[in-house]
């Protein structure tokens, strides 16, 4: 495992922020505290005026650190969805994300909390955390936001990897850029952004906690969404749909975080996220991307 580390690097107004944490940057609490670091700096540095994010090597991230699972540092402060992805929602500038290989886990819920998403050909997303006894955190409260209830719940419950292609109908990304290219094309829409900044409100408007949920009958898609759950007796599986329901049920988005973060701190607090890992870690033999829930 090498360092993380967190690079800045401006180019004129435009701030590239680059995850490196090899080999599929992790969310450590090096990491995190570097990424917080690095948006503080953001949000008060006058000549920045957008900012990219983006991940080296072979993709954007693959969600918590599987090595720090069941320690104090997986649930110490900042954490992604409680401090992080706040901290992009409140940058006061647009925060465009750069996506290549993978956006698994964490990493797919840190897209989800940017004003833009940028993703290049054959990157492949995923939300593993059902299969390892948890839920995946905000992922529950933005992704029915942006697909509509059923198909979040299908593709949260059965946890399969999709490549970008399967979602180019959808609001799930901004742009979709030639192999290679997602960084140029992220950067590109930054600087459009800076030459003709949007307003303060239509910034808060491109967050998808904002957005609502698609579809004309939302009690009908809950009642269709939990059909997903009909041969499912695990409680992640379970816990997963009462977050939905919440969000979708609600008066706003934070109260359905609330519920979801209650129902994500049970599971976290029992004893199948620690079979989940154990499982995890006995198949992945250090090949595949790890994905860990256990950063709140």
């Amino acid at each position: 495992m090498g360092e993380a580390k967190v690079h800045k690097e401006c180019h004129g107004p435009v701030a590239v922020v680059t995850l490196d944490a090899p080999p599929v940057n992790a969310f450590s609490l090096s990491l995190r505290l570097q990424l917080y670091s690095a948006l503080q700096w953001a949000a008060v540095t006058e000549c920045v005026k957008a900012v990219v994010l983006t991940g080296s090597g072979r993709g954007f991230s693959a969600g918590g650190d599987i090595r720090e699972f069941g320690t104090a540092r997986a649930s110490a402060a900042p954490g992604l969805s409680s401090h992080i992805h706040l901290a992009i929602e409140q940058l006061g500038k647009p925060v465009i994300a750069a996506a290549h290989g993978f956006a698994m886990g964490g990493g797919l819920e840190t897209l989800l909390a940017c004003h833009y998403r940028v993703a290049e050909q054959g990157t492949m997303l995923g939300l593993p955390e059902v299969s390892l006894g948890t839920l995946p955190l905000s992922a529950t409260q933005r992704l029915p936001r942006v697909l509509g209830i059923v198909p979040a719940v299908q593709f949260m419950i059965e946890g399969h990897q999709k490549a970008v292609s399967n979602f180019s109908r959808t609001a799930l990304f901004d742009r979709i850029a030639e192999p290679g290219q997602g960084l140029s094309t992220a950067c590109a829409l930054a600087t459009e952004l800076v030459a003709m900044p949007p307003s303060n409100e239509e910034l808060q408007q491109r967050l998808i906690r904002h957005w609502a949920i698609p579809g004309s009958d939302i009690q009908r898609d809950l009642a269709e969404a939990r059909l997903c759950l009909s041969d499912k007796q695990d409680a992640a599986s379970r816990s997963l749909f009462e977050a939905v329901e919440a969000g979708a049920s609600l008066s706003d988005f934070d109260a359905g975080m609330d519920c979801a973060r209650r129902l994500y701190d049970q599971l976290m607090a029992g004893d199948e996220i620690l079979r989940g890992r154990d499982r995890f870690l006995e198949s992945a033999q250090g090949n595949r991307p790890r994905v860990d829930p256990a950063t709140p």
